[in-house]
């Protein structure tokens, strides 16, 4: 099955655990004061790491597809857990920092736009609980805004 995946994670103590992912291997623990080592990042420090990654990816992927000199595309996130179990993400803020000679801000805010409402799948999930506000910069200029929205077709430029 192409979409198929697979995990299996082995406790290690306390709160760490060692995850097996296809041949890779990492560990996630938990943070001291919550009884943890403090030996890797959380499950939702990890969480928040695959938003901006697989957005970046698209991104990255997107903006290549336009055979554009993309010389770095960061993508920073923020968020806060809400004070009641379960804890989730309050809201999640990402900024995505492009850097490129020929990069218009129109080109870079297609590429989020269309990972941020078609193409990221770890977005989409979180996206259900809670809601992702982005910003878009270009060569360290800010060109835009949004939230995340996978309930509408993407806008087409």
């Amino acid at each position: 099955m192409m979409g198929h995946m697979e995990c299996q994670t082995k406790w290690v103590g306390k709160l760490g655990f060692e995850a097996h992912v296809r041949h890779h291997k990492f560990l996630i623990d938990g943070k001291p004061e919550d009884g943890g080592l403090d030996q890797a990042a959380t499950p939702k420090e990890i969480m928040l790491t695959a938003i901006c990654t697989c957005s970046g990816m698209d991104v990255v992927s997107i903006l290549q597809k336009m055979r554009l000199n993309l010389q770095s595309c960061d993508v920073l996130a923020q968020t806060d857990t809400t004070d009641t179990h379960p804890k989730i993400f309050k809201e999640v803020k990402l900024q995505y920092k492009i850097v490129g000679p020929d990069i218009k801000p129109e080109q870079a805010l297609k590429a989020v736009r269309l990972s941020m409402t078609k193409y990221c799948g770890v977005s989409a999930m979180v996206v259900k609980a809670s809601p992702i506000h982005y910003e878009v910069y270009v060569n360290e200029a800010k060109v835009g805004e949004a939230y995340a929205d996978f309930n509408q077709e993407p806008v087409t430029t």
